[in-house]
């Protein structure tokens, strides 16, 4: 790596801290449930649960705990469980940090020695945002990271630059990616793409090489302890998906309800400016066309499209894509441009792009949000407050709080659902949980059947039926509101059980808006 690659890579990464750290947030994230999750398989004779319903079984749920389903993230619940143990929270986001930097230097090294360096740097600045989407601290940071050293490794082989005997590699990495994260299929999905353009260059060594490493990965994906089932699954989990997230929607969906996301804008420049590049390139340097790169990133803005949660992984794709063809584009239009003139190109460049990426994503800041790493120092006050006062369940809870829940409150208490479609029937979500909160005819229903004590809500829940049954419960008399912060309320039934703490800590019901 020389030194001015090396100085270019210090500068983006300090850009790409700007948009990444980012404290987490622990009342609607997933990340409380991957702790408990390692903690459990880890130690499954202690909670007396099987590592096979670990695995297998929906046992944090008391509505449907003998459900069945894939954990399909488990060995990240591991590694996430014991980084916890050793590094707490901030270290957590710290690791994922350093998982999205490695990312990020692994997709700039693909095309170091084929782009030139301000090309590097404008595509880097312009796309970082768009990269740091998705702050969360996620099993899909291994993903991501995966995928940077797929390409990059795919791409070295296929330019000559290193040997096959580093594509063994790849397969070898399927067996920890298969266990890790479902974005494990994008890994044979790369090694095709790249097959597919050794192959149209007749370069039948590569081709032949490919294959046998492609065959390899394939054969990974199912040593799983879900075998044929975990590596389809995939293409099967949406099969049984009762409940409709945000990110999992399509930017045209979301723009049709006003749904206000600078992403998307972004999105729309970042692949317009691929398609047009590519274009030019096939047209006037055919032989400088890279079929593997652009037919990568046109799939992922496909899927980008259907799904915001993969806008992140287009512009993973887009950054050695346009640094590529920035720099081929260059050389074919800028020869009897003066060097003097070339340089106040590139000042004006880098200052335009650098201010309209910051103004587009000012919301992204740290001056604009809750920077830093780690969780807020009140963060746990909700699940501190249900254990020092010793709030006994049947809670009702939201989706949103339900990893939460489980990181506060398992095994003492259970949830009522939790931030997983996939490990609850389809019917659950569409004949039970959103009516309950829609119809109070179905509530009071259900209120009958559980015997609810205590409600543990995620309050920022802005789906209409979420709002809905908030504004139900404030006017209701049965239930107390007790504790209320930022994100969470708890509300308490009138009963004698829990009459003292009502006493103690009735919040008014005038300071709520309705």
């Amino acid at each position: 790596m020389n030194k001015t690659f090396s100085i270019a890579i210090i500068f983006l990464s300090i850009f790409l801290i700007l948009f990444s750290f980012h404290t987490i947030n622990l009342s609607s994230a997933d990340i409380g449930r991957h702790i408990v999750n390692g903690d459990v398989l880890l130690h499954s004779g202690e909670y007396g649960v099987s590592k096979s319903d670990v695995l297998h079984k929906n046992f944090f749920s008391y509505t449907h705990p003998g459900f069945s389903f894939i954990n399909h993230h488990w060995l990240s619940g591991v590694a996430i469980y014991l980084s916890y143990n050793i590094f707490g929270f901030g270290g957590l986001s710290l690791i994922y940090f350093l998982l999205i930097l490695g990312t990020f230097i692994f997709v700039l090294a693909t095309v170091r020695d084929d782009s030139d360096l301000s090309s590097v740097v404008l595509a880097g600045i312009f796309l970082i945002p768009l990269i740091a989407g998705r702050t969360e601290v996620r099993p899909e940071g291994l993903s991501y990271f995966l995928i940077g050293l797929f390409i990059f490794i795919l791409y070295q082989y296929s330019k000559g630059k290193i040997g096959g005997r580093f594509l063994w590699l790849l397969p070898t990495l399927m067996l920890l990616w298969a266990n890790s994260h479902i974005y494990f299929i994008f890994g044979p999905f790369l090694i095709g793409m790249f097959l597919l353009e050794v192959l149209f260059l007749r370069e039948m060594e590569k081709v032949k090489k490919l294959s046998v490493i492609l065959g390899a990965s394939l054969v990974a994906m199912f040593i799983t302890p879900f075998g044929v089932a975990g590596a389809l699954y995939p293409f099967t989990i949406f099969q049984n998906y009762g409940y409709r997230i945000v990110e999992n929607q399509s930017i045209r969906f979301l723009e049709n309800l006003s749904f206000v996301n600078p992403e998307f804008l972004w999105y729309k420049i970042t692949l317009f400016l691929v398609i047009v590049s590519s274009i030019i390139i096939l047209v006037k340097r055919r032989e400088k066309f890279s079929s593997a790169l652009s037919s990568i990133t046109l799939v992922t803005a496909l899927l980008a499209y259907l799904g915001i949660r993969y806008i992140p992984l287009f512009a993973l794709f887009s950054l050695p894509l346009l640094a590529y063809n920035t720099t081929v584009i260059k050389k074919i239009f800028w020869r009897e441009i003066d060097d003097d003139l070339k340089m106040i190109i590139y000042a004006l460049s880098f200052i335009f792009i650098i201010t309209i990426t910051m103004a587009q994503f000012r919301e992204g800041l740290p001056w604009n949000r809750d920077f830093g790493l780690g969780i807020r120092e009140e963060a746990l006050a909700p699940t501190e407050f249900i254990k020092n006062n010793q709030i006994r369940g049947p809670f009702f809870n939201n989706y949103d709080v339900g990893g939460f829940m489980i990181f506060g409150l398992f095994p003492k208490e259970k949830v009522f659902v939790d931030n997983r479609p996939e490990a609850y029937p389809k019917d659950f979500f569409e004949k039970v949980y959103i009516p309950m909160q829609e119809d109070e005819e179905v509530w009071q229903r259900e209120m009958e059947k559980n015997k609810f004590n205590a409600i543990f809500f995620y309050r920022l829940d802005y789906t209409p039926a979420a709002q809905t049954f908030l504004i139900a419960r404030v006017k209701d008399p049965a239930w107390v509101p007790v504790f209320v912060d930022n994100e969470t309320i708890i509300f308490l039934y009138r009963n004698k059980e829990n009459e003292e703490i009502i006493k103690k800590y009735e919040l008014p019901k005038e300071i709520f808006k309705i």
